[in-house]
């Protein structure tokens, strides 16, 4: 065991000596702890030994994902996102709901053995979108600041916004429900049950925390901590009365980024260290993972599938969603590709490999977990030079009236620590680049 948290605490402390150094490059952060799992994976340095069955994989995971879901909900105004993200909203109420309609239908072309569930499963799986795994998206301050707004936007949102589709395609594999009546049936109890659920532990105990913090009983270090500590009884709470924990947490961002802004900045440090923590431990984890249960399966319709989620469904689902929006085919097509997929599509690819009763659900992970390593270093290498390619093509245009060009009020954006100082959480900007 020490060996293990040896090698884990030296990879923690070289990213850390060399992030400084590092910021600008092409090396993110995923990028590096996936190759540092792979490296300590059996059969390469040998150190780690775990698969996809490994409880503590799935506990670790789950765990990054309820912070990432609560942190990322709770800095997202929901009144300035409707009053003024009309490209996200179209991004997250067309284009998620299309990109799996648009990836069961490829899946069901290239992947005839998959049962229908399992193939909408894993377009499900690939939906969401991860901001972290190409940095440049959102941090290249000569991209419009609209379109970064719009990805960052998008991606703290589409996580939890994907899990409703997640828990009732499960059930559907399992036949558990048995009619459409009982999947609707199904669907609002798991969910209303966890958005309820979420709802009142984030009004409830965000402001509760809010006033304490206001009367000064707490500190900053535990207000950090209870902040947090919202998500987790909104998860563990949804949970046992039978709701969704995912959704429930969710939830509980959003109640408190809209009812006790004052938290947020508990919320930010929280995510910019010990959430950040969980997050490079999950996908450390991936790489090894990887290499246990995915490197040794690969054929044509894995890769075929892989890419076209990359290469075809989600710019396909961009681009309809997009219709009618004003903005230009180079910012459709830079908004297509800006789509990594990272942390969520992990986590929901690991559930279903873990999920009892569900036919296809290995070929579901491993197909997922394909395309999740092809997207963390095509879009990790490809983020900044596209980035700056994309801010020159909107330089040329002198139609300041572009929707992407247009002023917005600022919402937060995570960026990666600075060198010679704390990261922490900046604006987009309101100007329009």
């Amino acid at each position: 065991m020490e060996g293990p948290i040896l090698a884990i605490a030296l990879a923690i402390l070289a990213f850390g000596l060399l992030a400084g150094r590092l910021e600008g490059s092409p090396l993110t952060m995923p990028m590096a702890f996936t190759a540092i799992g792979l490296l300590l994976a059996p059969g390469v340095l040998g150190v780690l030994d775990l698969d996809v069955s490994t409880e503590a994989v799935s506990v670790l995971a789950e765990a990054a994902l309820v912070v990432v879901l609560f942190t990322d909900a709770s800095r997202m105004d929901l009144g300035t996102v409707v009053r003024h993200h009309a490209l996200a909203q179209r991004m997250l109420v067309i284009g998620l709901p299309l990109a799996i309609v648009v990836g069961t239908g490829v899946g069901l072309i290239l992947l005839p053995d998959l049962p229908v569930a399992a193939v909408a499963l894993l377009a499900a799986t690939l939906a969401p979108t991860d901001a972290a795994l190409g940095q440049a998206f959102v941090t290249n301050e000569s991209v419009p600041a609209r379109i970064r707004q719009t990805l960052n936007v998008e991606s703290g949102l589409n996580d939890g916004l994907a899990v409703p589709f997640i828990t009732v395609l499960l059930d559907i594999a399992r036949e558990d429900a048995g009619s459409v009546l009982g999947y609707v049936g199904l669907f609002l109890s798991v969910v209303g049950i966890g958005v309820a659920a979420g709802v009142l532990a984030g009004g409830l105990g965000g402001r509760v925390l809010a006033r304490a913090a206001d009367s000064g009983f707490t500190t900053a270090t535990t207000q950090r901590l209870a902040t947090v500590a919202i998500a987790a009884i909104a998860f563990a709470g949804s949970e046992l009365v039978g709701g969704n924990g995912f959704v429930a947490a969710f939830t509980a961002g959003l109640v408190v980024g809209s009812t006790a802004r004052s938290l947020l900045p508990q919320t930010t440090v929280f995510a910019e260290a010990e959430g950040q923590l969980l997050t490079l431990l999950t996908f450390l984890l991936f790489g090894t993972i990887v290499v246990v249960d995915v490197l040794g399966e690969l054929t044509w319709q894995i890769v075929a599938y892989a890419l076209a989620s990359l290469l075809v469904v989600r710019p396909v689902a961009v681009a309809l969603a997009l219709v009618g929006s004003g903005v230009s085919r180079g910012t459709v097509a830079f908004l297509g590709w800006a789509g990594p997929r990272g942390l969520a599509s992990i986590v929901y690819a690991v559930l279903i490999a873990e999920a009892a009763g569900v036919p296809g659900r290995e070929v579901v992970f491993l197909i997922a977990a394909w395309t999740i390593l092809l997207s963390i270093y095509l879009h990790g290498v490809s983020a900044a030079p596209l980035s700056v390619r994309y801010a020159r093509y909107v330089g040329r245009s002198h139609d300041a009236d572009r929707p992407e060009r247009r002023t917005l009020p600022e919402l937060p954006v995570r960026l990666p620590p600075r060198r010679g100082g704390r990261g922490g959480e900046r604006t987009a900007g309101a100007t329009g680049g």
